[in-house]
C-alpha cells in the first residue's frame, strides 16, 4: 500500500476515545429520556421541557450516527453554543441575580470566591460560546466546553439542584463526543485551515 493510499484512508480512523465518549453519552441520554417521560406523567410543561427536549434529539442523533455524521456534529456544536448563549441571556443586566444563583450551585464552596468563581465562569462561557458558534479551534473548544458543562452539572447534583431541566450531562458529553470528531462544517476551521485527518488526540488539529 502507497503513502497515497494511506493518507485517503486516514479519515476512516476512529479517534481512540471515540467509544468511551459515546458510551458516556447514551448513558445521559438514558438518564434524560428517563427523566422527560416521567415529567409527561407528571403534567407537560412546554416552558420547562423545551430546552431539555431539543438539547436531547440532537444529541440523539449525534449518538446515532456515532459521531459520523458532520451535518449532526455541527448541529450539536451549535446546540452548545446556544445552550451557553441561553445561560448567558440577561446576566449582564443582572449580574448580582447571577452571583446568588452561583451561591446556590457551589453551595459545598466557602461562600467568600462564589463572586470570582462566577465571574470566571461567565468569562469561560462567552469565549466558549463563541468558540462553538463559529467552529474556531473546534476541538479545543469542545473539550473545553465538556469540562465546564461537566462541572455545572456535578456541582449541581452535589448542591440539590435539577442538572435534568437544562439537559446539562447530556450537553458535556455531547461535547466530549464531539471532541472525538469532525464538527467543523459551516466554521471557521472549515475555511482558514487544511483538514488534517490525524486524530491523536482529543483536542488535535482543531
Amino acid at each position: 500500500m502507497d503513502f497515497s493510499t494511506k493518507i485517503s484512508e486516514a479519515p476512516l480512523q476512529r479517534h481512540p476515545y471515540r467509544v468511551a465518549a459515546l458510551v458516556a453519552l447514551a448513558t445521559a441520554l438514558f438518564a434524560q429520556l428517563i427523566w422527560t417521560v416521567w415529567q409527561m406523567t407528571v403534567g407537560f410543561r412546554l416552558d420547562v421541557m423545551w430546552r431539555p427536549m431539543a438539547f436531547t434529539i440532537v444529541f440523539l442523533l449525534v449518538a446515532v450516527t456515532r459521531g459520523d455524521m458532520r451535518l449532526a456534529n455541527a448541529l450539536g456544536r451549535l446546540t452548545i453554543s446556544s445552550s451557553f448563549l441561553l445561560a448567558l441571556w440577561n446576566r449582564f443586566d443582572n449580574f448580582p441575580g447571577f452571583i446568588r444563583y452561583a451561591g446556590r450551585v457551589l453551595s459545598f464552596m466557602p461562600t467568600a470566591v462564589v463572586p470570582m468563581l462566577a465571574v470566571i465562569a461567565t468569562v469561560c462561557e462567552v469565549s466558549l460560546c463563541a468558540a462553538m458558534l463559529f467552529g474556531v479551534k473546534t476541538r479545543w473548544a469542545s473539550a473545553g466546553s465538556g469540562i465546564l458543562l461537566f462541572m455545572f452539572a456535578t456541582s449541581m447534583v452535589i448542591s440539590g439542584l435539577n442538572q435534568f431541566e437544562w439537559a446539562v450531562y447530556v450537553l458535556a458529553t455531547g461535547a466530549f463526543t464531539l471532541a472525538t470528531a469532525d464538527a467543523t462544517l459551516l466554521s471557521v476551521d472549515s475555511i482558514a485551515l487544511r483538514k488534517e485527518k490525524t486524530w491523536n488526540s482529543p483536542v488535535a488539529t482543531h
